[in-house]
């Protein structure tokens, strides 16, 4: 029996957020056959802004921070550019939930006084403008998680890690949109509706942080925090063009956020920034894990380890990384993908660095495993939710609505046994083959470069066509490995020529879906992103890996 309608809660959420920004700002409207292709270029020559606002959305966070430190920029000013930038990006892309600018505002202006009467910063993020996922509770604002029953239910207490970065002079403007329970790799719902990608407007920018994603490559955002449980953050960062970190599970605080299946723990969630600049991710980290904050006594789940630099060592050295290739034994990326991996591959061999295969045979058990246990574990605790608001279903999300029907008592704590037990013979197993890269002449590799999915970004709803895939990222969250995506080109139809498909053998039905719909025209400027992945708890190393791949394309 339907108890709600999923209609009527879209249109009470729609409507507070839309007179929550028309308090305001008015944004203009535009023809949309009078859009180009990349609205982050023509917002900015729009004439929205002033020349101060531009200056301001241009910079990056860390310098942000600085220009507020040095009193160039008030934190008000800064607040309300971003305020203001939200607002166009929410006309244009539709990424916002959750309007919180009353409460930026007043942070803000207790910041600037705080600063004028001290001559202190209230902490290493004083002033600095951060977005939010949905999924991060910021009371007393819902969190809807992209379904109905959450769409209009305020909150009773603020995420822990949403207390810290206040503490640390975070100021919160906007939550951004996700999928339905976070749990499709495009972000629609039906709350509040499709998420569009700023860089090419025909194109997905992912999920679930697909929100985050979009915002943040609009320029309306320096920094943001997403989720990641499959590849919520990367996929965003990728096809958004952004760095966006997945650490292990437990290195940053997740207590008091709002799960996608609550209570699941056989994948464990974990958060992560995400921005245009990785210095943003090193700056972010280095505060939320300081010894000051200490996170872990806070949080039970945490690990007390504070945040550490330089470690690669001896400084300089060279890297040993396996490569990820063409395929993953079950999908085969898009040509630009596959230019952007062999860019990769020539940029760090030209600096020195060494770049080897690393094989895949056990991937196809990791995604099965993973994707099976999505299914059962979050059939049910889904479909309870969108079931009573008649909420339709999303062609990616069958398995969840099949699972359900199956029933919780097919699950059953022996098969929940099996599947730990599966799981821990696939996390050691995988330990032990990194470990046996090691040779008698040569050490063990430090990372692994992967794809982030076979896309470089996909066209708007082609995962509901094609089908969602996200092994090349899962894989990472099931070894609860760290990972960092980082810009590499765009696509470009002169170079990235769709492949023959008369002779092309697809490994699989979702391989030939997916190569079946590259279009070299279609995706002509796409972003194209990759993924420097590092062992368990190995954070650090994985940012200054990153940023070692990223100065060797700067310099190719």
């Amino acid at each position: 029996m339907v108890t709600h309608d999923y209609k009527e809660a879209s249109a009470i959420a729609r409507k507070r957020r839309a007179a929550s920004i028309a308090a305001f700002y008015k944004t203009p409207t535009w023809n949309e056959e009078d859009l180009p292709k990349n609205l982050t270029e023509f917002a900015l020559s729009s004439g929205y802004y002033t020349d101060a606002e531009l200056a301001i959305v241009q910079t990056e966070a860390d310098a942000i921070l600085e220009n507020i430190k040095t009193r160039k920029w008030t934190a008000l000013e800064v607040a309300q550019t971003f305020c203001k930038a939200s607002a166009l990006a929410q006309e244009l892309t539709n990424c916002v939930t959750e309007v919180l600018y009353p409460e930026a505002m007043e942070r803000a202006r207790y910041l600037d006084e705080y600063l004028a009467r001290t001559g202190q910063t209230i902490g290493p993020l004083h002033g600095l403008p951060i977005s939010l996922k949905d999924c991060l509770v910021t009371a007393p604002h819902p969190s809807s998680n992209g379904m109905a029953c959450f769409a209009n239910e305020p909150m009773q207490k603020d995420a822990l890690l949403v207390s810290i970065l206040r503490d640390l002079g975070a100021v919160f403007y906007v939550k951004t949109n996700v999928p339905v329970a976070m749990m499709m790799g495009e972000t629609n719902n039906n709350v509040w509706g499709e998420t569009r990608n700023p860089l090419h407007k025909h194109l997905s920018p992912g999920g679930s942080s697909g929100g985050e994603g979009a915002i943040i490559a609009f320029k309306a955002s320096p920094l943001g925090v997403g989720t990641d449980i499959g590849g919520s953050i990367r996929i965003p960062s990728a096809w958004c063009h952004l760095y966006g970190l997945k650490p292990s599970f437990g290195r940053y605080p997740t207590y008091g956020g709002k799960p996608g299946i609550a209570g699941q723990e056989y994948i464990l969630a974990v958060n992560g920034p995400m921005s245009r600049s990785l210095k943003s991710l090193q700056l972010y980290s280095e505060a939320v894990l300081s010894e000051q904050v200490a996170p872990w006594e806070h949080d039970h789940k945490c690990v007390p380890i504070p945040w550490r630099k330089s470690v690669i060592q001896p400084p300089g050295r060279k890297l040993r990384l396996g490569l990820v290739g063409l395929d993953d034994g079950l999908v085969t990326c898009h040509p630009p993908v596959e230019r952007a991996l062999n860019i990769t591959k020539a940029a760090l061999e030209r600096q020195g660095h060494e770049v080897v295969p690393w094989p895949t045979e056990d991937h196809e058990a990791i995604v099965k495993n993973l994707q099976a246990a999505f299914f059962d574990l979050g059939g049910a605790a889904i479909m309870d939710l969108v079931k009573p608001y008649n909420e339709p279903i999303f062609p990616s999300m069958q398995g969840y609505a099949i699972a359900a029907q199956a029933g919780e008592s097919e699950l059953g704590p022996t098969k929940m046994r099996l599947m730990n037990m599966r799981r821990n013979e696939l996390q050691k197993a995988y330990l032990d083959r990194w470990n046996a890269s090691a040779t008698d002449e040569k050490p063990r590799i430090d990372g692994i470069i992967q794809a982030v999915s076979p896309w470089a970004a996909p066209r708007l709803g082609e995962t509901q066509r094609s089908g969602l895939y996200g092994g090349y990222t899962g894989v990472w969250n099931f070894l609860d490995f760290a990972s960092c995506t980082f810009p590499v080109t765009v696509a470009d139809k002169n170079l990235d020529k769709a492949r023959d498909l008369t002779t092309f053998n697809p490994l699989s039905d979702i391989d030939r879906r997916i190569q079946a719909d590259y279009d070299a025209d279609f995706y002509h400027g796409a972003p194209v992103a990759l993924q420097i992945v590092g062992r368990r708890l190995e954070e650090e190393k994985v940012l200054e890996m990153c940023e070692v791949i990223d100065n060797c394309l700067k310099t190719r």
